[in-house]
């Protein structure tokens, strides 16, 4: 991405992604008419098209239908929003046309698919969820986050980093201390004080198979995790180490897993959110309102398309709806209420290739 919408902070970009995407693809189309798939196992006896996924996401998949259904009138949808496992087991079964999730799609996931069908499921990004701040709306889900000791002073990581800490034999190479942190002659670099003299000390959830925690293994490369790795049997639990420990870094999916939580507060003012940057290239991000963290999740639609094969006419116009500038433009109405943020007009046009 190049010009004025590459300087532009948080949602103030998304709008002007959306603007120019807006441009380069052209509004005021007029929809071309779609077949109702009135045999389609995803329809219901009502006549509804049945959509089961996340609930996270209820608003762009509201939106998306109210949109479609005043292109296409004669289209009805129902909706069952719970979670993102329902969004890929749906569509396996055959019982919803479109599976919504709020993450990436587990290697487990599709292989359920995949055992069923021979091929993988067609998987749409649509946009990105990305709210890792726990001051942030929706309280109580988050994407992957890294956190580290408010006393840490630790400026920022890169992915590269990110997997050298957590995970061990990526290209970069196991990082063990904090003087490793290229780049930096801070007090954490080669040239630092205290902090590069000693070493990380890692924290994770023991169910580190949990979906939010696999994906980001697989962001990061997919190898496996370091096995320095202290496991702790919560995502409470690993903040309470790294704010209790001055050199511990953890990653965990959500903080607080509970709003209720007796300890969110002693502990919320001993530990941050540690800005990350996708490359030594790349803008470093704090997990603001529309500044995308590189961790985040995507917001996907899947759906079933056997391989050689065409979409289903109807599924071909409402994925490129979702991608569309009217689509994206609202992903981005989202951004201050939900943390949603629009795709790069870059990848919005990737995403539609996939669907020719």
């Amino acid at each position: 991405m190049n010009g004025a919408a590459a300087v532009l902070p948080g949602f103030m970009r998304a709008a002007a992604l959306v603007i120019l995407a807006g441009a380069m693809h052209g509004l005021g189309a007029q929809p071309a008419p779609v077949p109702f798939p009135r045999d389609a196992p995803y329809v219901l006896a009502d006549g509804s098209i049945y959509i089961a996924g996340n609930d996270l996401v209820a608003p762009i998949v509201d939106g998306l239908n109210a949109r479609f259904q005043k292109a296409h009138p004669e289209f009805r949808f129902t909706e069952h929003l719970f979670g993102s496992g329902l969004g890929l087991s749906g569509v396996t079964s055959g019982k919803s046309a479109i599976g919504p999730m709020a993450r990436d799609a587990t290697f487990q996931d599709k292989d359920a698919f995949t055992s069923r069908y021979g091929y993988p499921p067609t998987d749409i990004l649509i946009g990105w969820d990305n709210t890792p701040d726990a001051d942030h709306f929706p309280p109580g889900k988050f994407p992957p986050a890294v956190w580290v000791n408010s006393r840490n002073p630790v400026p920022s990581l890169t992915l590269r980093e990110v997997a050298g800490i957590f995970t061990t034999g990526s290209p970069a190479g196991d990082i063990t201390r904090w003087g490793q942190i290229s780049g930096d002659e801070g007090a954490v670099g080669a040239n630092g004080g205290d902090w590069a003299k000693r070493e990380i000390h890692v924290y994770l959830p023991v169910l580190r198979g949990l979906p939010i925690l696999s994906t980001t293994r697989f962001r990061l490369g997919g190898f496996p995790w370091s096995r320095r790795v202290e496991y702790l049997p919560m995502g409470e639990d690993v903040i309470n180490a790294v704010a209790n420990d001055p050199f511990g870094v953890g990653l965990i999916g959500w903080f607080p897993t509970d709003e209720g939580w007796d300890r969110q507060a002693e502990l919320s003012g001993k530990v941050r959110l540690l800005p990350l940057a996708a490359d030594r290239d790349s803008r470093v991000s704090h997990g603001g309102v529309g500044d995308l963290y590189p961790l985040a999740g995507g917001i996907h639609l899947l759906v079933n398309r056997p391989p050689g094969r065409p979409l289903e006419p109807w599924l071909k116009a409402y994925l490129e709806l979702a991608l569309s500038p009217e689509g994206q433009a609202l992903i981005a109405s989202l951004t201050k209420s939900d943390g949603f943020i629009p795709l790069d007009p870059d990848d919005a046009a990737r995403e539609l290739a996939k669907l020719q």
